[in-house]
């Protein structure tokens, strides 16, 4: 496993980190430190559960020794990285975007509320087949412990964020989502093959999407990748409200707190103002349309001050 890490997972990661190097700003490396702690944090009981019930096993030779929680140090690390990875990644491609010009008004709410209702009811539909997933046991198992531990997540996420994220270009939350795990799929295709760890036939399902990947996998790798994006699209949707609304939030750390980006997520739409909202897409378009060069390059900015500019 570990030599999967140095061929497959690390590369990647050095690329991205010297791609996005001279882009990130201290706020960009908080949400990456922000992400890992909560993806580790998360998925270790989880993990650890599946180690011990022997959902997932490892072949001795495929793992160097140290465990946390029954679980392979490789393992830990593959929690690290794909959140590393990944965030990079949605980092990239989200420097040309102006979050601000996202926000919606209370104006918006009911259209939006079908899409976030629909959201809910599919999310808790999802919790719900793998609690019963679960409850039957034997093929079921892995796929129902997936559903169980991601839908919550992606529950929460989405009912604080959804009007936000729907609104946002594809290549800012789609592609950040595709991309890794597609890679991640051809990846875990070639370690199951060569037995780098193995899913127990007892607790799956024995459905591959193609020959060599358990349709769990594949699940699992989109599951994940999908709370990392939602998760970096809630910080962003907090963190433009922060910056957005100086009358609400009159100041604004570098790095708000986690109780500070609930709070901003948390603010009746209503309080928005709506015509600075208004405002912000109107100076939007017209830079984008008459000077996208300045609209591009004011991303070299952060805070409240790209807001300025962009308002000039």
């Amino acid at each position: 496993m570990s030599y999967r890490h140095l061929k497959y997972t690390i590369p990647p990661a050095i690329a991205l980190t010297l791609l996005c190097r001279p882009l990130l700003s201290r706020t960009d490396l908080y949400k990456v430190a922000f992400l890992i702690s909560i993806a580790v944090v998360s998925t270790i009981p989880w993990d650890s559960y599946l180690v011990r019930r022997k959902v997932w096993t490892y072949p001795p030779s495929a793992i160097i020794g140290p465990t946390l929680a029954s679980i392979p140090a490789e393992e830990v690390f593959f929690f690290v990285i794909q959140t590393y990875n990944t965030t990079l990644l949605y980092l990239i491609l989200n420097k040309p975007t102006f979050h601000p010009n996202y926000l919606t008004s209370s104006k918006c709410q009911q259209s939006s509320g079908t899409r976030l209702n629909a959201g809910q009811v599919i999310l808790t539909s999802s919790i719900i087949a793998g609690g019963g997933l679960v409850w039957r046991g034997n093929e079921g198992t892995y796929l129902g412990l997936i559903l169980v531990w991601a839908g919550p997540f992606a529950l929460l996420l989405w009912t604080l964020s959804s009007q936000f994220l729907i609104a946002l270009p594809y290549s800012s939350t789609v592609a950040p989502i595709v991309i890794p795990t597609l890679y991640l799929w051809l990846v875990d295709t070639l370690a199951l093959r060569r037995g780098t760890w193995v899913i127990e036939s007892g607790t799956k399902l024995g459905i591959h999407l193609w020959d060599g990947l358990e349709i769990e996998e594949a699940i699992f790798f989109l599951a994940t990748n999908t709370l990392i994006v939602f998760g970096l699209v809630a910080f962003d949707h907090g963190l433009s409200i922060l910056l957005t609304f100086p009358r609400l939030f009159p100041k604004v750390p570098e790095l708000p707190s986690p109780v500070l980006l609930v709070q901003a997520l948390l603010t009746d739409q209503s309080k928005y103002d709506s015509d600075r909202v208004g405002g912000i897409r109107e100076a939007v378009a017209r830079l984008k349309e008459k000077s996208r060069s300045f609209y591009l390059a004011s991303s070299a900015f952060s805070g409240r001050l790209r807001i300025d500019l962009i308002l000039l």
